[in-house]
C-alpha cells in the first residue's frame, strides 16, 4: 500500500492534538475503492482514555454512507497505545473492517515519538480472521 509522507504526518498531528499524549487516538486512512493508494485520514469522533477509544456509532454510519458516495474505502486503521505497540484482544475483536488483508498499524507512546513507523505494530487479518504481525513494515507500506 503507497501511503504519502503527509497523510503519515497529519495522522501523527491528529494523535497528538487529540490524545495529547495521555489518551488513545483512532485515524482511518482512506483511498480509492480501485486503488492501492492512501489519499485521506479521517479522524473519527470517538471517546477516548488512556487505555481505548470509542467511535461514535452516528459517525460511524454517516462515515461509511461518505465513503459509499465517494467510491472510496478504508484501506488502513491506525490508532495510538501508551508505550509498546501491540494488537489488542479489543484490536482483534473489533476492527472497522473485517475483510482478509485489511491492515491495523499500532503507534507506540501515544505518537508522541518520531514521525514514523518504526516501532509501530503493523498487522494483516488473515483469512481465518486472525491478525498476523508484518515486519518489516515496508512488506507492506511504501512511504511516498
Amino acid at each position: 500500500m503507497r501511503v504519502r509522507v503527509d497523510i503519515l504526518e497529519k495522522s501523527f498531528e491528529t494523535f497528538r492534538a487529540c490524545g495529547r499524549g495521555e489518551c488513545e487516538c483512532a485515524v482511518f486512512w482512506t483511498g480509492p475503492q480501485d486503488k492501492d493508494g492512501v489519499d485521506g485520514v479521517e479522524h473519527p469522533v470517538h471517546q477516548r482514555s488512556p487505555y481505548g477509544y470509542d467511535v461514535n456509532d452516528q459517525w460511524l454510519t454517516d462515515f461509511w454512507k461518505r465513503l459509499v458516495v465517494s467510491k472510496e474505502t478504508i484501506k488502513a486503521q491506525v490508532h495510538t497505545h501508551p508505550g509498546v505497540a501491540f494488537h489488542s484482544a479489543t484490536d482483534d475483536r473489533w476492527p472497522i473492517v473485517s475483510q482478509p488483508g485489511f491492515l491495523s498499524i499500532v503507534i507506540p507512546d501515544f505518537a508522541m515519538g518520531d514521525v514514523s513507523l518504526k516501532g509501530a505494530w503493523i498487522g494483516r487479518l488473515g483469512e481465518d480472521g486472525t491478525w498476523r504481525r508484518v515486519t518489516p513494515a515496508e512488506e507492506v507500506i511504501a512511504l511516498a
